[in-house]
């Protein structure tokens, strides 16, 4: 499948077609991602040139041309001066060569800096090449929901804010579990499914609490009562006593 099909896009700027025609991907032609990669950097679309480069290592995680092909193509991108400085990180800690971190980081570069459709095809990638550290899995879950998020998909936003959630449960870390949950019950709302929206709110603040976490628990109630007027949203109630007692300015 060609890439720029998987990514919506289309090259209108371009005068030759048969230019085009020798990058077509095939199942097998996994070096024909490297010249469309370099094809795409070539006419200046460094987002795309980076979705191809990275859709080609999800099938051959080993392709150590593939791999080298993204780190130039990113550093010769405008997200060099946010990027080189992470990569000469990764370098010192010996993770320039995984697949997987790489091809993550940028994917996550690639969000930061508004390239939403190329950051989906490129955090996908990952996914697909794998990594034992659910830690790492869960920073790209939690990437692709914000991504699919400014896509309007709120569908497979919401998976992934799921799979963030799992993860964070699975490495008992309650921080990433009550922000899961902050993301869960906002965007529930946004669908109109309220009782969800309370469910994960319910959550995140006993977290908040737990955590004693001052600046997050007053962000949650000021979510609970500016929704109170909804239905399904009562003015917030679980645990009000202990919550006045850490937050003595909240109003209940």
């Amino acid at each position: 499948m060609d890439y720029w099909i998987l990514a919506g896009s289309s090259f209108p700027s371009i005068t030759k077609p048969n230019l085009l025609d020798q990058f077509k991907i095939t199942d097998k032609g996994y070096c024909a991602y490297f010249r469309q990669g370099v094809a795409l950097q070539y006419l200046g679309r460094h987002a795309d040139a980076l979705a191809a480069f990275a859709s080609g290592l999800a099938q051959d995680p080993k392709s150590l041309q593939l791999l080298v092909g993204m780190v130039e193509a990113a550093m010769k991108s405008p997200m060099r001066d946010s990027l080189e400085p992470t990569y000469q990180q990764l370098q010192k800690m010996k993770l320039d060569k995984s697949p997987f971190v790489v091809v993550s980081v940028v994917g996550q570069e690639l969000l930061t800096a508004g390239h939403h459709g190329a950051s989906v095809v490129v955090l996908e990638a990952a996914l697909k090449i794998g990594t034992c550290s659910l830690k790492l899995r869960g920073s790209v879950f939690s990437a692709l929901s914000s991504a699919y998020w400014s896509l309007g998909n709120t569908e497979k936003s919401t998976g992934y804010m799921q799979q963030d959630l799992d993860v964070a449960k699975t490495l008992g870390d309650q921080t990433g579990e009550c922000r899961a949950h902050g993301n869960l019950g906002s965007a529930f709302f946004s669908k109109g499914n309220y009782r969800e929206a309370l469910t994960n709110h319910r959550h995140q603040l006993v977290l908040a609490m737990k955590l004693k976490d001052r600046e997050k628990l007053i962000v949650i109630a000021s979510i609970f009562n500016q929704r109170s007027g909804v239905e399904c949203l009562p003015r917030i109630d679980l645990g009000a006593i202990e919550l006045k007692d850490l937050v003595p300015d909240l109003r209940i």
